[in-house]
């Protein structure tokens, strides 16, 4: 029977399963890495966008808002361990939906923590190292 019939030798399939195996022990670790840190931007921005909407909410409901950090956590999915949010004082908002100020530190486990600075009336975040 000629070779092309005979289909593959255990050794051929062997290496090739080596080969894989080599190529998954490679990439798996990069691709968790990268899953993670696609994880913490998701969150990172959620909180963002949840900070600078509460000037629209204090505004709609006619009552002045002021935040904690425990309160702002509830209204979040849970951050996965290792991130610390952390406000020196509560972030307030008047009832015409104008910003006090305030100032947040976010920290992902052994990264530089993230200052954010909420900037007076308009509410926009405004990050620093």
């Amino acid at each position: 029977m000629s070779r092309s019939r005979r289909g593959f030798t255990l050794l051929e399939v062997l290496v090739v399963l080596a080969l894989l195996g080599l190529a998954a022990g490679v990439a798996a670790p990069r691709a968790m890495q990268a899953m993670a840190g696609a994880q913490e931007r998701g969150w990172r921005n959620d909180v963002m966008a949840r900070i600078e909407s509460l000037p629209a909410r204090a505004f709609l409901s006619g009552q002045p808002i002021s935040m904690t950090a425990e309160a702002l956590l509830r209204e979040l999915p849970p951050p996965r361990d290792g991130i610390t949010l952390e406000l020196r004082q509560p972030l307030r908002y008047t009832a015409l939906g104008l910003a006090v100020g305030g100032e947040l530190r976010l920290a992902f486990d052994a990264r530089p923590a993230e200052r954010w600075r909420v900037e007076p009336a308009t509410g926009r975040i405004t990050v620093t190292p």
